[in-house]
C-alpha cells in the first residue's frame, strides 16, 4: 500500500497534494517548503533514504533566501519611513525664506527682498546692481565692504528714483574694486519657498522656489 493510499485510508489529506490547494501564489513559503520536505521524506525509497547531507543543504539554501527575502523586506520598511519623515520634515519649510547662492529674487511688492555678498577677498568699494526681467537697471546701490567676509544687504523694492516696482523677479548683481581690479562678487537671494517635492526614487527633496527655480536641501545657506 502506498502512503496516498495510507493517507486515503484515514481520511488524511497528501501533505504533497496539499502544499499549493487553495493557494494561488507562485512563491513557497515556509510552511509550503515543510509540507514539501515531510512529502519527500514519505515517499523516498526506504532502500534509498535521503542522503542528511542532501537534506541540511535544502535546508540551508531556503533559510538563506527567507532570510534574503525577510532583511529586503525590513530594508523597504525603513526607506519608506525615511521618506515618510523627510516628506514630514520637508513640509515644514513652506512659505520661509531660503538662501541660496542665486542671481534672482522674487519681489512680492510689499516685503523687502534680503541678500548677502561673499567678499572672496578684502573689497575696498562694493557696488550692487538690480535688473528687471528686461535687462533694465532698476537701482545702484553702494554697500560697506568692511561689514566681513558676509555683506548682508536689503532693497526695498524701489528704482533709484524712489518709484514703487511691481512684483516680479528681479536681477542682483555685485561688483568689488580693490588695487585697481574689478571682480564680480558671489551673491545668495532669499526666496521663499512656495512647494516641496519628493522623489520617491532616490528620496531627494527638492525646493521649489517663488523665482521659478528649485534647490536641493544641500544648496540652502540659511533658512529666515
Amino acid at each position: 500500500m502506498t502512503i496516498s493510499s495510507v493517507h486515503q485510508l484515514l481520511g488524511m489529506s497528501d501533505p504533497a497534494q496539499d502544499v499549493n490547494k487553495g493557494r494561488g501564489k507562485s512563491e513557497l513559503g515556509q510552511e509550503d517548503f515543510l509540507a514539501l520536505m515531510v512529502a519527500q521524506l514519505e515517499n523516498q525509497d526506504p532502500t534509498k533514504p535521503m542522503d542528511n547531507n542532501e537534506f541540511l543543504s535544502q535546508m540551508a539554501q531556503f533559510s538563506m533566501v527567507e532570510g534574503i527575502e525577510n532583511l529586503n523586506g525590513n530594508f523597504s520598511s525603513v526607506s519608506d519611513s525615511l521618506m515618510g519623515t523627510q516628506g514630514l520634515q520637508a513640509a515644514t519649510l513652506l512659505d520661509r525664506q531660503a538662501i541660496i547662492e542665486t542671481d534672482s529674487a522674487s519681489f512680492d511688492g510689499v516685503a523687502p527682498v534680503e541678500g548677502v555678498i561673499d567678499q572672496t577677498e578684502p573689497m575696498a568699494q562694493l557696488e550692487l546692481q538690480i535688473r528687471d526681467g528686461q535687462g533694465a537697471l532698476v537701482r545702484a546701490m553702494s554697500l560697506d565692504p568692511s561689514a566681513g567676509k558676509q555683506v548682508s544687504f536689503e532693497w526695498d523694492g524701489r528704482d533709484q528714483s524712489g518709484r514703487s516696482m511691481d512684483a516680479g523677479n528681479y536681477y542682483f548683481a555685485v561688483a568689488g574694486s580693490a588695487n585697481g581690479r574689478v571682480q564680480s562678487m558671489p551673491v545668495a537671494m532669499a526666496n521663499r519657498i512656495e512647494s516641496v517635492s519628493l522623489d520617491p526614487a532616490t528620496q531627494r527633496v527638492t525646493l521649489n522656489l517663488a523665482n521659478g527655480r528649485t534647490a536641493s536641501l544641500d544648496d540652502v545657506r540659511e533658512y529666515r
